[in-house]
């Protein structure tokens, strides 16, 4: 992938080089942070129920991983390369976006300067959640493909911060290879943030 596609895909932390304080402190030591197209819901709607919504989210991330993943890495990783099963991961991916579409997809929300890690979703907007509040945020990792991931939790967090407020959502449980993925994702991001900060890029 080229650094051009990267960097449209994955905003990296130069919002966060130019402001130090905004997130007021790391969610993690890995996450994934940059400004992304975000919104939130009490309720899913449509509602789903939570096997549908661990569906949709671990077939986004099986295809963002997969989309992120050189071949030669792809290899290295799991030992051979797999076209039968790339396959059926853009297949499964084209579905989803075309059942997304049925639904009434409209356009993407605002974007906003976030930071996801493993457990915790960092996030600033113009109007402020009350801490204890339940919600479902929606977080579009690439800017190319609008499906959202789709995570519940708590806001357990709010600083006001010029004009703006911060929060913290506590994330729910994920399925386990839902997590996994979210994972492995999030670490990518964070070892290509790494490798430009020391490169000065």
């Amino acid at each position: 992938m080229s650094q051009s596609n990267e960097s449209a895909d994955f905003p990296d932390s130069r919002f966060f080089a130019s402001h130090p304080e905004a997130l007021h402190g790391a969610v993690a030591a890995v996450q994934l942070d940059g400004v992304f197209p975000l919104d939130w819901s009490d309720e899913l709607n449509p509602p789903q129920t939570r096997a549908e919504v661990m569906s949709d989210n671990n077939t986004l991330l099986r295809a963002l991983l997969m989309l992120d993943e050189p071949p030669v890495s792809h290899e290295a990783e799991h030992g051979r390369s797999d076209p039968i099963q790339n396959l059926e991961r853009r297949v499964d991916l084209l579905l989803l976006m075309a059942s997304a579409a049925l639904r009434g997809l409209g356009s993407l929300p605002p974007e906003r300067p976030c930071a996801l890690s493993s457990r915790k979703l960092r996030w600033a907007s113009e109007q402020p959640l009350e801490v204890g509040r339940r919600l479902w945020a929606r977080i579009y990792l690439r800017h190319r493909i609008a499906l959202p991931l789709l995570l519940s939790g708590r806001i357990t967090e709010l600083h006001p911060d010029r004009g703006q407020f911060w929060h913290t959502l506590e994330l729910d449980a994920l399925d386990q290879q839902v997590q996994n993925d979210l994972d492995r994702l999030i670490f990518r991001h964070h070892r290509r943030q790494v490798a430009r900060q020391r490169k000065g890029v």
